[in-house]
């Protein structure tokens, strides 16, 4: 496998559940079948596809199932009619296999790339990587038939790259289909998503995702595979990555903090922010955090607001929220803010992570006395 699909991001899976590595799709019929009918059209296929919807439901993993079979050729009928394998290719197929090394010559992933200076993941997809692409498309293709390009996550670019990219989506090079994913398809330029042809994807249910969990990770027990997915919205590729860096046992520790709120557990908090502080995960533990502790202010303020039928992932957290009820809103939505921006700080400038949990601790402390938790 490639430099390019080893090495994960923070918010990546790790490189052997890639999802250029995936052979099966659940839920997503009938975006697959959009997909599969475009191909079998016979007229001409839109060149440029924005696939919407949250992180982690399998938007990637329609995208390289979408890649594989224009790869492949395979867009001269059958699909849904006398096959019914919709957009599957075989893992013995040797497009599969190239698509998987990342060696297949008519496919480019864009993606954020790391900062070999700084030791570090770029903030966004710069437009340096959409300049490489330019680059790469005004050559002739290496092998007959199309050329793809998957941009995972489209959201993730910067301004200056999104104004490079409109030029090739809107005149095209001849075969060549461009797959946009993206989490936060608002984010996007209007003029980027108006030469897209847009397919909006939900989160699989609830029996699909654990489905997903047991093929993947068969080694998880299920009761941790049902409390994973609840943690992570039924998001899959969210709960392998908090399976990957021991997410459940953060989510315990994190509600040991939190627990005795207004007051936090000063030496729980410790040890929880001394687990983001150095070493090869850190990074990704400290993501993970930020994430976790995101979706328990999200559940509190759901449950503060009156809503319905919260899924807590815990007894705990239940109780937190039970608590918190008839309190006042305002200082929550302002730690939610307080979160969100200390988390991009600390990807734009590199700041100590350690430092920061400690710091998103005590905001929280202050939040649950105002609120009167």
């Amino acid at each position: 496998m490639s430099d390019e699909l080893e090495r994960p991001a923070p918010d990546e899976v790790d490189a052997d559940l890639h999802p250029a590595l995936t052979p099966f799709l659940m839920g997503h019929q009938s975006a697959e079948r959009a997909m599969a009918a475009a191909m079998a059209g016979g007229g001409q296929l839109h060149h440029a596809w924005l696939l919407a919807g949250p992180a982690g439901i399998g938007k990637a993993t329609l995208a390289y199932r979408f890649a594989r079979r224009l790869l492949a050729g395979n867009g001269d009928g059958g699909l849904f009619g006398d096959d019914d394998r919709g957009l599957y290719t075989d893992p013995e197929d040797p497009v599969f296999s190239a698509v998987a090394s990342g060696g297949h010559p008519n496919l480019v992933r864009l993606r954020r790339t790391w900062d070999f200076e700084k030791k570090r993941w770029f903030t966004g997809i710069r437009i340096d990587e959409v300049r490489q692409l330019t680059r790469f498309l005004a050559q002739s293709a290496a092998r007959a038939g199309r050329r793809v390009v998957i941009i995972d996550a489209a959201d993730d670019m910067t301004r200056s790259a999104e104004n490079a990219l409109l030029k090739p989506l809107e005149e095209p090079p001849a075969n060549t289909v461009f797959l946009l994913v993206a989490h936060r398809p608002g984010a996007l330029l209007p003029t980027i998503r108006s030469r897209c042809r847009r397919l909006d994807l939900r989160a699989p249910d609830s029996r699909e995702a654990l489905e997903v969990l047991r093929r993947l990770r068969p080694d998880i027990d299920e009761s941790e595979r049902e409390m994973l997915l609840a943690l992570a919205d039924r998001s899959p590729g969210r709960a392998l990555r908090l399976a990957e860096a021991g997410g459940a046992e953060i989510y315990r520790q994190l509600l040991e903090v939190l627990a005795g709120a207004p007051a936090i557990e000063k030496g729980a908090a410790l040890r929880l922010a001394a687990l983001t502080d150095k070493g090869a995960e850190a990074e990704r533990r400290f993501a993970i955090l930020g994430d976790l502790m995101d979706g328990v202010l999200r559940r509190i303020v759901l449950a503060g607001g009156g809503a319905a039928e919260i899924a807590h992932p815990s007894e705990q957290e239940a109780e937190l929220a039970r608590r918190a009820r008839g309190g006042s809103l305002e200082h929550w939505f302002e730690l939610c803010e307080n979160l969100r921006h200390l988390r991009e700080r600390t990807e734009a400038v590199n700041l100590n992570r350690k430092t920061v949990t400690l710091t998103l601790f005590s905001a929280f402390e202050d939040a649950a006395r105002r609120a009167g938790l």
